[in-house]
């Protein structure tokens, strides 16, 4: 088997689901790989909801928001404290905004004191244009600006502690 950087592997299992997803009908699979839980979505309260499988048969809630496109699944690497949120989108011409609901155990981003930092955004593997809007004991709240042919958005912690 070929040695592929942890950067490389998470993108190609974000590829394979995303390729999973888009061509088949029964896109409501739960997927699971090593350390990676994969989810799909369903409409409820705070917009939609993403059920994240995890590999010991659970479920959690990832509540979101998104004003253009779809949401195909949700990626947890617990190794490396990253959610990535897989898209597809609705139109060639509008830029979207994903706001998402982050459990805390799920992923978070401490630094030194136990106080919150700031999580790292990327785009398709750039720099992504983000905000908090809003934090509590439970969750963070981050709204995602990305741009029309966005297919991969990774939310970046330092922890994940789920279970």
């Amino acid at each position: 088997m070929i040695q592929l950087p942890r950067l490389s592997q998470t993108f190609l299992l974000a590829s394979m689901l995303l390729v999973i997803l888009t061509t088949s009908l029964f896109a409501s699979s739960i997927f699971i790989h090593n350390n990676a839980a994969y989810a799909q979505s369903s409409n409820t309260g705070f917009g939609e909801t993403a059920y994240l499988a995890l590999p010991n048969g659970k479920s959690i809630p990832i509540k979101y928001i998104l004003n253009t496109g779809k949401l195909l699944g949700v990626v947890l690497d617990k190794s490396r404290a990253t959610l990535d949120v897989i898209l597809s989108s609705a139109s060639a011409n509008d830029n979207g905004n994903l706001t998402i609901q982050i459990p805390r155990d799920v992923i978070d981003n401490k630094k030194e004191g136990n106080a919150d930092a700031p999580f790292r955004v990327h785009v398709d593997g750039k720099d992504a244009t983000f905000r908090e809007t809003d934090n509590n004991k439970t969750a963070r709240t981050l709204s995602i600006q990305f741009g029309k042919d966005a297919k991969v958005i990774d939310i970046i912690g330092s922890t994940s502690t789920v279970q």
